[in-house]
């Protein structure tokens, strides 16, 4: 079960004054996006943003929100070290169901000779990884929750940009537990650690080890960027998104392409659209913006679009080296 409570956030919003609002609901929730309007309607002035957007580092264009007095975005939690343009509330929303796991779920992990583990977990599931914990150590397992940088709210808390929280006990831990069901924080979490990985899928109630999928990965990587090392002309993008945008990362990578021998033009989108750069004539697209669209996107575009990680590995201006996912601790200031 997964709740949202309305009244909270009317509460909240009376307690600011606060008089017109921009709602941002992700898509898991947009069929509930009359419920929420109806509510929210009967106190307040409501404008509802149809835009995708990819968590708390994205609140929209100032287009939209620069005449309300709040923006309330519904599940996900706040990333406290971005300076946010408006008021925003959060309303994280939660797996709420208590959960039974049988011991046989984690016998994959004794049959491996695993005796500490690290727990990470998306937003949705950080209470069912606290149950998660204590199933463990009951079982005889060192159960450890990784710590969070600034960027994370929550102990334990990953995102698709950000695994400080497994980065703080990699070292300690000889394999990792994500409580969540995407894959991508499974991939995400071993490509950083370089350890054991599983999903654990809490609506299954199994454990899915993540090397396959994580080598599946890698290998279709690797062939989307062999393309790039002909490329001659390089757009190196910065995202103009509140919790994406870093500007003077991309001005270095810019002058790094350059340096290489190549062109650079420096390019800021709000929404990256392929055709963009397809009319640029660009051979090759590096975004500094969310690490997950190049990966997620990479489909639809005619070119090969890097992060910069991948870029200075595959030119050489890092050591190459084992797969570096780009992950965002910071981001730089627009206010």
């Amino acid at each position: 079960m997964v709740s949202i409570n309305v009244d909270n956030t009317i509460e909240k919003l009376e307690s600011m004054n606060a008089k017109k609002i921009l709602l941002q609901l992700p898509d898991g929730l947009k069929p509930h996006v009359f419920d929420y309007f109806t509510r929210l309607s009967e106190k307040f002035s409501v404008i509802i943003s149809s835009d995708p957007f990819y968590g708390a580092c994205d609140v929209g264009n100032m287009e939209v929100y620069k005449d309300v007095d709040c923006i309330v975005q519904l599940g996900h939690s706040i990333i406290p070290n971005i300076n946010y343009p408006k008021p925003v509330i959060f309303e994280e929303y939660r797996n709420e169901k208590k959960i039974t796991i049988d011991d046989s779920v984690f016998e994959m992990l004794k049959e491996k000779g695993h005796k500490t583990i690290g727990l990470v977990s998306s937003i949705q599931y950080v209470e069912r990884m606290y149950d998660v914990r204590e199933k463990l150590e009951k079982m005889g397992f060192r159960a450890l929750i990784g710590r969070q940088d600034r960027r994370m709210k929550y102990p334990g808390q990953v995102l698709g940009c950000n695994f400080s929280a497994a980065h703080s006990i990699s070292q300690e831990a000889d394999c990792f537990v994500v409580v969540s069901t995407g894959k991508f924080h499974g991939i995400g979490v071993q490509l950083s650690t370089e350890k054991d990985v599983f999903i654990l899928d809490l609506n299954e109630m199994r454990l899915v080890p993540m090397q396959d999928e994580t080598d599946r990965f890698l290998k279709r990587r690797y062939a989307r960027l062999s393309r790039s090392l002909d490329a001659r002309k390089f757009c190196v993008v910065v995202d103009t998104k509140v919790g994406q945008y870093r500007k003077k990362l991309a001005e270095t990578v810019a002058k790094q392409v350059r340096d290489a021998g190549k062109q650079a033009v420096l390019v800021t989108a709000n929404d990256i659209r392929p055709s963009d750069y397809e009319n640029m004539m660009c051979d090759a697209v590096i975004f500094t913006g969310c690490p997950r669209v190049p990966i997620d996107e990479q489909d639809k575009f005619a070119m090969p679009i890097l992060t910069p990680p991948e870029f200075q590995s595959l030119f050489g201006i890092k050591k190459p080296g084992r797969y570096v996912m780009d992950e965002i601790v910071s981001v730089d200031p627009q206010f």
